[in-house]
């Protein structure tokens, strides 16, 4: 009888690898940002979580990584959450007729979740804060930070495959079994 994998090393994993990454977002890339561009390592981790986890336990993980995000990053709370909430969604979703597990397919959904999250974002803080000028070229903003995301997307796929490939061992090796 072979064994298959459980669930449990790869939500733990994401959850390691995205509370990294929730926390480095806001340092480490906040300080290498190009202008307005930033690199988004979370938004790839919510991608991942949407096309590979259970959706009530994926759900849940996103929800407590989007709220630390906000409260990390500053801003209006549950913006980020409803964004990145809705990006989990569509995602579970498109899982149903989709499979990316190659880099290509990686970078374009990074890319096109990149642009809904970013324009949830945006529309968020044009609904709630109007008295704030709208930045000039903001759609080409947007478009720009989705490619930035799509072109940086393989390399945290890569790395978030890595730490849970070795929470699997660690798994198995515990005795771990499907769960």
């Amino acid at each position: 009888m072979k064994r298959t994998p459980s669930t449990a090393p790869r939500l733990l994993a994401t959850l390691l690898v995205g509370f990294l990454l929730a926390v480095l977002g806001t340092t480490v890339f906040a300080w290498l940002a190009v202008g307005p561009l930033k690199v988004e390592p979370l938004l790839v981790v919510v991608v991942s979580a949407g096309f590979r986890l259970p959706f009530v336990a994926g759900g849940l993980l996103v929800f407590g990584l989007a709220y630390l995000s906000d409260c990390l990053g500053g801003g209006i709370l549950g913006l980020q959450v409803t964004a990145y909430v809705t990006v989990f969604v569509l995602c579970a979703l498109a899982e149903r007729k989709l499979e990316i597990s190659s880099w290509p397919l990686q970078m374009a959904a990074v890319g096109v979740m990149s642009l809904v999250y970013q324009l949830l974002v945006a529309g968020g803080l044009f609904l709630v804060e109007r008295q704030h000028l709208t930045p000039p070229r903001l759609l080409w903003l947007v478009a720009m930070q989705a490619v930035l995301s799509a072109f940086t997307a393989p390399v945290f796929f890569a790395f978030l495959e890595l730490v849970v490939g070795g929470f699997n061992r660690i798994w198995l090796r515990l005795g771990g079994n499907r769960a």
